[in-house]
């Protein structure tokens, strides 16, 4: 594989770095916590493309490409299916997204929604079958 040029991998780091940072919050007992985006960047400089089964193209755009071990927070986060992760509101989805690929500020760390409203069931719903 071809070597990256240092400004490239930094910049490669920082979205990989912040991609991990975010599934982790999403998946923490299920994937490693991210690397420093430094340390990222020096080992994609050095050719190194996959990183806890996530692999990236620095020609591509966003730079990851697969996530081996969590599908779910790929598809949200870099395919834009915010309803791929269950559970999770969407509207906090795509602010993890805007956190990944656009820079943004860091999104309130995740939280189930309460089960009654992942399921549709109102509080109106409650008060008629109680």
């Amino acid at each position: 594989m071809l070597k990256v040029d240092a400004e490239k991998a930094a910049k490669i780091g920082y979205v990989l770095f912040r991609y991990m940072r975010a599934r982790h919050r999403f998946k923490n007992e299920l994937v490693e916590r991210p690397l420093p985006a430094h340390e990222l960047a020096q080992l994609i400089r050095s050719g190194k493309y996959d990183f806890d089964e996530v692999y990236i193209e620095p020609a591509a755009n966003p730079p990851i490409t697969f996530d081996g071990k969590a599908d779910d927070i790929f598809e949200a986060l870099i395919k834009k299916k915010y309803r791929a992760i269950p559970f999770w509101d969407p509207m906090l989805v795509a602010a993890w997204r805007h956190y990944v690929i656009g820079d943004g500020p860091l999104p309130q760390r995740p939280s189930a929604r309460r089960l009654g409203a992942a399921l549709g069931v109102g509080s109106r719903d409650r008060a008629v079958t109680a």
